[in-house]
């Protein structure tokens, strides 16, 4: 009779004698998981009634610090590489001159702006926000003050005070902001609440917003151009 993973009867046998001959010689289940390509839930099953040693688990026991040491000792090596590549990525990037912070901008709002209707972004990364902000204020003349201001919340977190913390990043005065919208439970929406929830800032000026997509269409087209 063949099982699941086209093993017979016969081959769990074989392999259950394995294991708890393994388990009796003091190898952990991960051990024996690793080399008889079992699940945990099985090794478990099959071994549970043996007893290690005192001597046994002592073996065990240090051998688990000396892997626990060699993952310690990886992990720090890697954060060094880690560290020696953003140190080396951060030397490749000149102080951005005015030219550059307007694409940077315009690209960002490519990505993440309202296409229609009118000027407006919406996030939930305050550094996000916290730029896109500043670059309305520096390349479209638009005061924070001038800026309206939506959240979009979850059932259950406290409207007031994201309201207070997103005025504080943003500047955006509290009656600037207009009725938030809150996710009911139960509707499909997902489950990991956003801390502070989601903003959209925004400025109800076609004009701006046409200004925008020329300058990204502007940047796209020399980009693309051959």
């Amino acid at each position: 009779m063949q099982h699941r993973y086209g093993r017979s009867k016969e081959d769990y046998f074989i392999l259950r004698q394995k294991a708890r001959r393994l388990r009796r010689t003091g190898n952990s289940y991960q051990e024996i998981i690793h080399k008889l390509k079992l699940s945990k839930s099985t090794v478990s099953r099959w071994c549970r009634d043996i007893k290690l040693s005192p001597t046994q688990i002592e073996v065990l026991g240090k051998r688990y610090d000396t892997q626990l040491r060699g993952a310690r000792a990886n992990r720090v090596k890697r954060q060094k590489e880690i560290e020696i590549i953003q140190k080396t990525a951060r030397k490749e990037i000149r102080r951005p001159n005015r030219e550059m912070l307007k694409m940077a901008g315009a690209m960002l709002y490519w990505a993440e702006g309202n296409k229609t209707n009118h000027l407006g972004l919406t996030n939930s990364n305050p550094a996000m926000i916290i730029f896109m902000v500043n670059w309305f204020e520096k390349f479209l003349n638009i005061k924070p003050n001038q800026l309206k201001a939506h959240l979009h919340l979850h059932d259950g977190q406290n409207e007031k005070k994201i309201k207070r913390y997103w005025s504080k990043l943003t500047q955006v005065p509290e009656n600037r902001f207009g009725k938030t919208y809150i996710k009911p439970e139960g509707t499909g929406h997902r489950k990991n609440k956003l801390y502070n929830g989601t903003i959209r800032i925004s400025m109800y000026n076609k004009n701006l917003l046409y200004k925008v997509l020329a300058w990204i269409d502007q940047y796209q087209k020399y980009v693309t151009s051959r």
